[in-house]
């Protein structure tokens, strides 16, 4: 190797190419050494996003399930928001039904308290027309008996004027005889 050395050392072409190869040489380690943290550097990169990929995948796996999740409450908001417009419904025709019911009410208690004052004032007649029946009756009764004796009187007394008349009748027959 020292006589390669020394030859080097005397010949100049040699010297040059022996720097020419030793400039390749370098060029080439540095161009292998640059090639090498450039993959390092792109190997890192190629890492991180395949670790930044799997997390982003793991991401939008759990936003998937959380949006669908939101989906389902969703729809059943939906379904609670249509019950609660069906139970707003019915609401709304049970107050009418309950402010017609109402005013029928209203009405009815005061056909009822017309009613019952009448139903009050009926009584109160019946009751005098019932009093005055009694004493109509009670009245009858005693016309009745005054009438039945009445009756007995003027029958008697018709006996009488007729047993008189007789008598009378007799006692004229007689006198008329005794005058012819």
């Amino acid at each position: 190797m020292n006589s390669f050395l020394e030859q080097l050392g005397s010949d100049p072409i040699l010297m040059i190419s022996a720097a020419i190869g030793i400039v390749l040489i370098l060029f080439i380690v540095l161009v292998v050494v640059v090639a090498n943290l450039r993959i390092k550097t792109y190997k890192d990169r190629y890492i991180n996003t395949r670790i930044d990929n799997m997390e982003k995948e793991k991401l939008i796996s759990s936003l998937q399930k959380e949006l669908q999740e939101l989906k389902i409450l969703n729809t059943q908001n939906k379904q609670e928001l249509q019950h609660f417009a069906d139970t707003k419904k019915r609401l709304e025709e049970t107050k009418e039904k309950l402010s017609s019911t109402q005013k029928s009410l209203a009405q009815t208690q005061k056909s009822l308290a017309q009613t019952e004052a009448q139903l009050k004032h009926l009584n109160e007649i019946h009751d005098v027309l019932g009093e005055e029946h009694t004493s109509l009756k009670e009245r009858f009764e005693v016309l009745n008996e005054e009438n039945s004796k009445l009756r007995v009187n003027n029958a008697r007394l018709l006996m009488k004027l007729e047993s008189e008349e007789r008598v009378n009748g007799r006692h004229h027959q007689s006198r008329g005889s005794e005058r012819s």
